[in-house]
C-alpha cells in the first residue's frame, strides 16, 4: 500500500476505519481525497497533529494526482493542504517537546487563517 505513496514511511501505522480503499474510492477518487482532508482535520482537532500531517499528506499526493496543474483553483488548494501538512507536523513537534504555550505553533504562521 505505501508503495503508491512514494513519499510514506512503510512504518506508517494505518488507523481507523476512515481510510479504507474500496472499489468506490479507486472509482471516485476526486471524493476520496476531500475524505481524507476531513480525516486529517478531525485529528488535528483531537490534538493527533502527527496522524493529521501524515493524511493530509496523503491528501496532497492524492490530490497532486489528479488536478489539472493549469487550473488556479487546484493550485490554492494544493498549497492549502501543504500549509496544514507543515502546520500540524509543527504542533506535533511542539507537542512531543512539551514545550511551553508562548512557543506553540499558530496557524497565521503558516498562512491558514487562525480559527
Amino acid at each position: 500500500m505505501t508503495r503508491q505513496f512514494p513519499y510514506m514511511k512503510s512504518t506508517f501505522q494505518w488507523k481507523g476505519d476512515g481510510f479504507i480503499i474500496s472499489a468506490e474510492a479507486l472509482a471516485n477518487p476526486h471524493t476520496e481525497y476531500h475524505g481524507l482532508e476531513r480525516l486529517a482535520l478531525k485529528h488535528h482537532r483531537a490534538g493527533s497533529y502527527a496522524l493529521a500531517g501524515e493524511h493530509w499528506l496523503i491528501a496532497a499526493g492524492w490530490r497532486r494526482g489528479m488536478m489539472d496543474a493549469n487550473d488556479e483553483r487546484h493550485v490554492q488548494a494544493l498549497q492549502f493542504v501543504l500549509r496544514h501538512v507543515e502546520y500540524d507536523r509543527a504542533m506535533a513537534e511542539w507537542k512531543k517537546k512539551k514545550l511551553g504555550r508562548s512557543a506553540m505553533p499558530y496557524p497565521g504562521q503558516f498562512g491558514l487563517a487562525d480559527d
